[in-house]
């Protein structure tokens, strides 16, 4: 592993968040997420729609999940430049049933239901790069308890893939585009 991928070069402040917190940063957040995936991958939905959707319904949900946790990040002059959340996932829930929907049973067995699911990670463009994503990610893990960790990319091939792998989340499904990975706690992290 090169230097670049375990010693993160910026200075940016990480901060760990209940929901509390987090609902008060709502509009920042927002204003990251939007600024964050306008410059997505063509197949992510960055219509004005998608992103409304989250802003107006997802969040605001996901907020309400049992075992919300939140990282934010902020630069030398206070400004939120990233953030990483998630919450316990269970089946009920649309993103749970969604891939349990198109795995093997025995992968859902074991890896859906009562996990830690990351549902989003952003970083602004100009901090890309300097082990922010990274920073925000590992302590947001660091303070959880449970023993399964799962994501998911929309593009098999995202620039996120190598953190994920390097932090040891390995694929467990692949479906339309996206790429499911989880990560056994207890397992080795970097």
């Amino acid at each position: 592993m090169s230097d670049s991928q375990t010693t993160p070069t910026t200075t940016c402040k990480v901060e760990l968040l209940g929901p509390t917190e987090a609902a008060a940063l709502a509009d920042e957040i927002r204003a990251i997420y939007r600024t964050a995936f306008a410059v997505s991958f063509d197949r992510w939905d960055k219509s004005e729609l998608g992103i409304t959707a989250f802003e107006n319904d997802i969040f605001p949900r996901h907020l309400e999940r049992d075992g919300f946790g939140m990282t934010t990040a902020r630069n030398d002059a206070g400004q939120l430049v990233g953030f990483c959340y998630g919450y316990i996932g269970e089946h009920g829930q649309y993103w749970t049933d969604y891939v349990a929907a198109r795995i093997h049973p025995s992968l859902e067995k074991a890896w859906l239901g009562g996990h830690f699911e990351i549902a989003e990670l952003a970083v602004e463009a100009e901090e890309r790069g300097k082990g922010l994503g990274r920073a925000l990610l590992t302590t947001l893990l660091d303070s959880r308890g449970e023993d399964r960790v799962a994501l998911q990319t929309l593009e098999k091939d995202s620039a996120a893939l190598p953190l994920y792998e390097s932090l040891g989340f390995t694929a467990f499904g692949e479906f339309e585009n996206y790429v499911v990975l989880g990560q056994r706690r207890g397992s080795s992290v970097a």
